[in-house]
C-alpha cells in the first residue's frame, strides 16, 4: 500500500548524492570567492599555531566561512518579504564599527549602546544619518541577542531587524531573530577588525549602499 509522506521521503541514493553536492558547492563556491578568502588558508594555520584567547573562534575552518555566507543569503532572501511588512525597523551594528577612540561619546544601555554622532569620520554617524532618514533605529549588538530583540520587541511590537556583522556572526544572529518570530536581514561586514579576530583592533567597515538599498526597498514595498 502506497503511503502519503507530508514533508519529504529520502531515496536509497540520497546520502550519496548529498556528498556530490556538498563537493561541488565547496569547490565551486572556493573557486568563485578566491578573491575574498585569499587570507583564509594562512590565518587559520596561525591561529592553530597561538595560544590566542580567541583561538576557537579564529580556528573556524574555512568551509564554515562558505557555509555561513550562503546561509546568510538565503536567509536574507527567505524573510525579505515579512521584513518589508513589518511597521518598525531595527538596525543592529558591531561594536567595532566604531571609531576605537576613547572618546566615542555613544550612550551606553542595557539593550544597545546608542550613537550620538560625536564623530563624523565614524561610520556609525552616517548610519545614524541613515536611519533617521528612513525612520529606523539603531542599536549596537549586546552579547544576549535574545534579551536584546526581547526588549524591542516589547517597545516596539511589530518590527524588522537588520543586522550588520561578520561572516561567521550573521546567519546565527539572523536565526535567533527567526526563532522569536522577527524577521531579518543583514549586511556582511567588508572585512573584521574586532578583537576576535585580531589582536591589535581596528575599525570595521561595510558597504552603506547595502544599507540603503534595503532601507529604501521596504519604503517604496510600503507605499512610502
Amino acid at each position: 500500500m502506497d503511503r502519503s509522506y507530508p514533508t519529504y521521503r529520502l531515496g536509497p541514493d540520497f546520502r550519496a548524492r548529498l556528498a556530490r553536492f556538498r563537493e561541488r558547492f565547496l569547490l565551486e563556491g572556493f573557486d568563485e570567492f578566491a578573491a575574498e578568502f585569499a587570507n583564509l588558508d594562512q590565518f587559520i594555520c596561525r591561529a592553530w599555531s597561538e595560544d590566542s584567547p580567541e583561538k576557537e573562534i579564529r580556528r573556524t575552518p574555512k568551509e564554515e566561512y562558505l557555509l555561513e555566507a550562503l546561509s546568510f543569503s538565503v536567509l536574507d532572501e527567505l524573510h525579505r518579504d515579512a521584513f518589508n511588512k513589518a511597521k518598525h525597523t531595527l538596525i543592529i551594528l558591531p561594536d567595532c564599527l566604531t571609531l576605537h577612540n576613547p572618546a566615542c561619546e555613544k550612550v551606553e544601555s542595557r539593550f544597545g549602546d546608542t550613537c550620538i554622532q560625536c564623530e563624523k569620520s565614524c561610520q556609525s554617524y552616517h548610519v545614524t544619518d541613515l536611519a533617521n532618514r528612513y525612520g529606523a533605529y539603531v542599536a549596537f549588538s549586546k552579547r544576549d541577542l535574545s534579551s536584546q530583540l526581547e526588549h524591542y520587541k516589547e517597545e516596539l511590537a511589530d518590527f524588522g531587524v537588520i543586522g550588520v556583522a561578520c561572516i561567521v556572526m550573521l546567519a546565527s544572529g539572523m536565526r535567533t531573530a527567526a526563532e522569536m518570530g522577527i524577521p531579518a536581514r543583514g549586511v556582511l561586514l567588508s572585512f573584521t577588525g574586532c578583537e576576535h579576530w585580531n589582536d591589535s583592533p581596528f575599525t570595521s567597515a561595510f558597504p552603506i549602499s547595502w544599507l540603503n538599498a534595503i532601507l529604501e526597498e521596504k519604503r517604496v514595498a510600503q507605499g512610502g
